[in-house]
């Protein structure tokens, strides 16, 4: 137990030490998935959480937790995402004005989850609980150990490996002000799925079983064939497209395939 102890307080330290050597505007990488920075979920907008700095304070990289706007349509999901904001002290000390300078994608999550911002040898990962959601398309094959997230002072973010080479950056992938969440912003969901209808939709006044635009009966229904057609009774019901019988799992939900 005393060595195990030990090796604790050893790793404790080391991770420290770490942090407290890095650079300014720099994280250190010292697991294998690195939390910067998690939201639970809540009914009221959770203020977004600060986890990096530039070096001269002009840029803060936040994790931001929405909720859908009221009448934004969708299916009231919440939106977890990264954002770079420009601002900080302004001359004189005064507060300046804060402007989106880089966003990750508009990804609806549950609204029952806790939001979790990763730093891992995947890059920058967004979780939606267990569930990855997002992540920056890093340059890596699983050998060039990514160890360094850094926000520079031109409002770029980027991750490099062990040997400083570059492996992602945010300017590769611009995006800003989505208003994640706020009505026509990205990822946001169809109110209506795209193949349903408002009920009567292409609703008539006419009565009922009558059509518009023709002799004001509707289309006759096909007549039943006889015993005597030639044709067995019941066939028709399976008859399929120029009489041949569809195959099994035709159409249904048994072929494998789920729905969605």
């Amino acid at each position: 137990m005393e060595v195990m102890s030990s090796i604790a307080v050893l790793l404790l330290l080391s991770c420290s030490l770490t942090a407290a050597t890095a650079p300014a505007g720099t994280i250190e990488r010292v697991s294998k998935q690195q939390i910067l920075a998690s939201i639970p979920p809540g009914g009221h907008a959770s203020p977004p959480v600060l986890f990096l700095t530039s070096p001269s304070g002009k840029y803060a990289a936040y994790f931001v937790r929405t909720h859908t706007a009221p009448g934004a349509g969708g299916l009231g999901a919440d939106f977890c995402y990264v954002e770079v904001m420009a601002g900080g002290e302004g001359e004189g000390g005064g507060s300046a004005t804060h402007a989106s300078a880089w966003e990750s994608e508009c990804r609806p999550v549950s609204t029952v989850n806790t939001c979790t911002l990763l730093f891992s040898w995947h890059g920058l990962e967004v979780f939606d609980g267990a569930e990855e959601v997002w992540h920056g398309e890093t340059n890596t094959d699983g050998t060039n150990f990514l160890q360094t997230l850094e926000l520079v002072d031109d409002g770029d973010m980027r991750v490099r490996d062990k040997d400083g080479e570059l492996a992602w950056r945010a300017s590769d992938e611009p995006r800003h002000a989505q208003h994640c969440g706020a009505p026509g912003s990205p990822g946001l969901a169809a109110a209506l799925p795209p193949f349903a209808e408002p009920i009567g939709a292409h609703s008539s006044n006419l009565p009922f079983g009558q059509v518009e635009g023709g002799n004001g009966h509707a289309a006759e229904l096909p007549q039943a064939a006889g015993l005597g057609d030639g044709v067995a009774p019941g066939a028709g019901a399976f008859a399929g497209v120029g009489g041949v019988a569809p195959g099994p799992g035709a159409g249904g939900l048994g072929d494998g395939r789920t729905l969605g």
